[in-house]
């Protein structure tokens, strides 16, 4: 399903079929979550829009079955896998850096750049691939490469989230929903806020806490720490202007601010005495690692996150997926079967 005109619904298509090379695998996929990005790309939101080539297949949360490697043995053939969607040159001075989510010199972006995973087989580098755990269904698999993948990078590495700690999470969506969960797990006294009710139900149904963004005020915690000063930290994951302005309020003198959601025309606007003054930071977080999506994968192994799969449709539906998540009818994410 492919993207041939900004704004006009996805349409099928006839790609070739992909071709082995040297250190790769052939994976049939099975499923592919639906990502807000994945609509951005579709119209025309994104940075590289204007350069990117149509047709253009979209989807990055990537879970397959490996038909073949090359050379043979590299994986076994029917392992299950998620990708890690993003190719890094590994030669860059970011790279070697370690902050291979910052490569300069990209060889891969699946589903921005490069075709993704709403299609049926891919080839893809076999170190760019992870092991599903046992007892994972690839349903479920799904969103672990970028809804809980880039929570965990912006919970544990970026807000510092540890026992003790106060974080609040702006926004319950695909990325919101499991980065409240990251929280809670790492130990820390963890809140969401969201303006839907039904977000707010799904967070308390996993045994969070979660309020109405509209008028939070921060004495409903019923945290001392934070009715008195604010919170260590704040994640947005939602891409609203007003979404950031309430972080600014929220975080408090020598806190975080974590920067996950983004839209071409939303600003920050943080007053100087409250950079200066307060000493608030203010940290991006893009996607994550590929350690830290293997140490997010064994929160799921261990039962101390659980991936919210809200609505699951099989590939030819990809619009109506689209249009349940603009519409704000989707908690967690929307996976498409991509197999039979």
């Amino acid at each position: 399903m492919a993207v041939v005109g900004y704004g006009d619904p996805l349409v099928e298509v006839d790609v070739p079929e992909p071709e082995l090379r040297p250190g790769t695998a052939l994976i049939e996929v099975l499923t592919c979550g639906v990502c807000f990005s994945d609509v951005k790309t579709s119209r025309g939101q994104m940075p590289f829009s204007a350069t990117l080539a149509l047709p253009h297949v979209p989807g990055h949360e990537i879970c397959g079955r490996v038909l073949a490697t090359q050379p043979q043995g590299l994986l076994e053939p029917g392992e299950h896998v998620i990708v890690y969607h993003y190719w890094p040159c590994g030669r860059c001075r970011r790279c070697r850096a370690g902050d291979e989510q910052l490569c300069r010199d990209l060889q891969g972006w699946l589903g921005f750049t490069d075709p993704g995973g709403f299609q049926e087989r891919l080839v893809v580098p076999v170190e760019r691939l992870l092991r599903v755990p046992a007892g994972v269904d690839s349903v479920t698999a799904a969103p672990m490469t970028c809804a809980l993948g880039t929570a965990y990078r912006a919970v544990v590495t970026r807000a510092g989230a540890r026992p003790g700690s106060t974080v609040a999470v702006i926004g319950l969506g695909g990325v919101g929903i499991h980065a409240l969960q990251v929280a809670a797990a790492s130990g820390s006294a963890a809140v969401g806020l969201d303006l839907s009710e039904r977000a707010r139900a799904v967070a308390g149904g996993l045994g969070l806490r979660a309020f109405d963004a509209a008028g939070f005020d921060p004495a409903e915690t019923q945290l001392a720490p934070v009715a008195d000063e604010g919170f260590d930290a704040v994640v947005v994951t939602a891409g609203a202007a007003a979404a950031y302005r309430q972080a600014t309020e929220l975080v408090r003198k020598g806190g975080r601010i974590v920067a996950v959601g983004y839209a071409l025309e939303t600003e920050l606007e943080l007053a100087t005495p409250r950079l200066v003054l307060d000493e608030v930071e203010v940290v991006g977080s893009r996607y994550v690692t590929r350690g830290e999506l293997e140490r997010a994968v064994e929160l799921v192994r261990l039962g101390l996150v659980e991936p919210v799969v809200d609505v699951v449709r099989p590939l030819a539906e990809v619009n109506a997926a689209y249009d349940d998540l603009v519409g704000g009818r989707i908690v967690g994410r929307t996976v498409l079967r991509v197999a039979p």
